[in-house]
């Protein structure tokens, strides 16, 4: 009889994160002779069908093995305790995808997921992300970088990118009235509100996402199943992070999907903008190197 995993979607939109889950199925089980079934439950099915309708705390189910496995935010894992994780989103940590994937899959990357599971309890699998680079969601057009200083953001809980809208020169305000927001292409339609209806390719930084697993199901593994849960998370996340830079690719060059996610146009700042916000950001990695533990900032830079 097969295993049952509840795997939890925290987010929208849902088709990005269904993908990866229902790749991570085919793995697991090509792995070990199909010894797994993966019910697959977006928050709205599983507060319907598991919460008797009721909103839920998603890490906290996870936590407490209500469900088993999720896809989850990085930026979520800093809040909940994981703070390391938040190296990762230093302006302009990452060169290319490329270097990504070294930090991802190497020693770095299973310090991570470690720090995870020793601060959190949850056993971490391995990093994606959800259109890779980020863009800026505008409610105008943005032409240069001098044009952010105009600009207002909301303040939430995330210091890090406070700071670096900061070094923009934009001001925060304290309600909905913000005027631009970072986010990926294809996530444009979930985290964007109507009018910010330009986007501002800035790659400061990544969509991270990572994928998690209740430890307690974890520990109950033979080390050969824990191998072939992180070789098919591996495996998952790695076809992911393509994927979903190609279909923020293919958002960029189609308009008629830029209407769907009520983009009207793309900008992509000329490559001497670029340099200029390099260095109006270059202050925050040197700000918040020394808050990550055993020269992190630096051996991701240098991976």
């Amino acid at each position: 009889m097969k295993q049952k995993i509840k795997w939890l979607l925290f987010h929208e939109p849902a088709d990005l994160f269904i993908r990866t889950a229902e790749h991570f199925e085919t793995a697991i089980n090509r792995l070990t002779n199909n010894a797994f079934e993966i019910e697959i439950l977006t928050l709205e099915d599983y507060n319907r069908i598991y919460n008797e309708g009721k909103d839920c705390d998603p890490i906290e189910e996870l936590k407490a093995g209500r469900v088993h496995m999720s896809q989850c935010y990085t930026s979520m894992l800093a809040y909940a305790n994981a703070t390391n994780i938040l190296a990762l989103g230093l302006p302009f940590i990452f060169r290319d995808h490329d270097h990504a994937t070294r930090v991802f899959e190497g020693e770095i990357g299973e310090e991570l997921l470690d720090h995870i599971k020793t601060s959190m309890g949850i056993q971490g699998l391995s990093f994606t992300y959800s259109g890779g680079y980020k863009c800026m969601a505008v409610n105008r057009p943005v032409n240069s970088v001098d044009d952010f200083a105009q600009l207002t953001f909301k303040l939430d809980r995330m210091a890090l990118t406070q700071d670096m809208f900061r070094a923009l020169g934009a001001t925060p305000v304290d309600d909905g009235s913000h005027d631009f927001r970072d986010t990926t292409l294809p996530r444009y339609g979930a985290d964007a509100r109507k009018d910010q209806q330009w986007a501002c390719k800035t790659g400061h930084a990544m969509y991270l996402t990572t994928i998690l697993m209740n430890d307690a199901m974890w520990e109950q593994f033979d080390e050969a199943t824990q191998a072939s849960f992180k070789a098919a998370a591996r495996e998952c996340a790695h076809a992911e992070r393509i994927q979903s830079v190609a279909d923020g690719e293919e958002i960029e060059r189609n308009a008629t999907k830029q209407a769907q996610l009520g983009i009207q146009q793309v900008i992509t700042l000329p490559a001497q903008e670029i340099a200029k916000l390099q260095a109006l950001l270059a202050p925050v990695t040197e700000k918040w190197r020394s808050a990550f533990p055993n020269n992190l900032v630096a051996r991701i830079e240098a991976a």
